[in-house]
């Protein structure tokens, strides 16, 4: 064999075995997590919950399918294996067959913690038969209003538990979209006239204050006046400041669907498909 046609036969073995690492490589690296066995709806890959509240949220997940037909299935991990966070949720939707294979029930809550080289990811999955219960504009709402406020503060079950008490009851249809909605328009407009509420007597006690100084100033009669001190000012900057802490989040909003009764055990998924409904958000 000559030269040339050696060094070309090389090349292509050398292009055709670079080819197949690069398959295997993205083979090996782009994973689904297993399904676990036994099935559970609550699988902390990451480590993020205490052992209690992986127990809670898969007590009451259980019942609430027991009682529905329908299955959450809350998914964190450590990293997202080569996909981006749509496309892990809905894999892991798939070829764990979370909902019914009738009815396509089912979703799934992926979580990726924030690490000190990543961003934190989050994504709602909604199975076929629950796109219009669940639509992409309430999916993306409570992943930025419920999930996302606790997760910037490494607070991540009580973010998972605010998305949960606004997903059950509108799954079982206690709750509409538009309720959900207007309860959160509501409890803004209830914050906002409480902080507006507190603003006024933080202004009449001021005022009165002044008043009640400046009679001592000019020399009247003191009929039980005083002057205003540091300590006035540190009280009535608490009330403002409290007040105005009332107008952040709300981690409940609808509490009934959290904290009910638990099930007999999962029974395990039942092959429910996926096909793009859903949200997702960073932090």
């Amino acid at each position: 064999m000559n030269s040339p046609m050696k060094f070309r036969l090389e090349s292509k073995i050398r292009l055709y075995l670079a080819l197949l690492l690069f398959f295997v490589a993205g083979v090996s690296f782009a994973q689904v997590p297993q399904r676990p066995n036994p099935p559970r709806l609550v699988n902390d890959f990451a480590g993020i919950f205490t052992g209690a509240q992986v127990m809670e949220m898969e007590g009451v997940l259980d019942a609430f399918a027991d009682s529905t037909s329908n299955q959450i299935a809350v998914v964190t991990v450590p990293q997202l294996y080569g996909y981006d966070k749509a496309q892990l949720a809905y894999e892991i939707g798939e070829k764990w067959g979370v909902g019914q294979d009738k009815f396509d029930n089912g979703i799934v809550i992926l979580v990726k913690p924030k690490t000190g080289s990543s961003k934190g990811e989050v994504f709602i999955a909604t199975g076929y038969g629950l796109e219009g219960a669940v639509t992409d504009a309430l999916a993306r709402k409570v992943i930025e209003r419920q999930m996302i406020p606790h997760f910037r503060e490494n607070d991540y079950y009580s973010g998972v538990k605010a998305a949960l008490n606004v997903l059950l009851p509108v799954i079982s249809g206690e709750i509409s979209t538009d309720e959900y909605s207007r309860g959160e328009e509501d409890d803004g407009l209830a914050a906002a006239l409480a902080f507006l509420f507190c603003v006024i007597i933080f202004v009449c006690v001021l005022v009165a204050l002044t008043s009640d100084k400046n009679q001592n100033i000019g020399g009247g009669n003191n009929r039980g006046g005083r002057n205003f001190t540091a300590t006035d000012a540190f009280i009535l900057g608490s009330i403002l400041g409290n007040a105005s802490g009332s107008r952040g989040r709300s981690s409940g909003g609808f509490g009934g669907g959290f904290g009910g009764g638990f099930g007999g055990g999962f029974g395990g998924f039942g092959g429910g498909s996926f096909g793009g409904g859903g949200a997702g958000g960073s932090w």
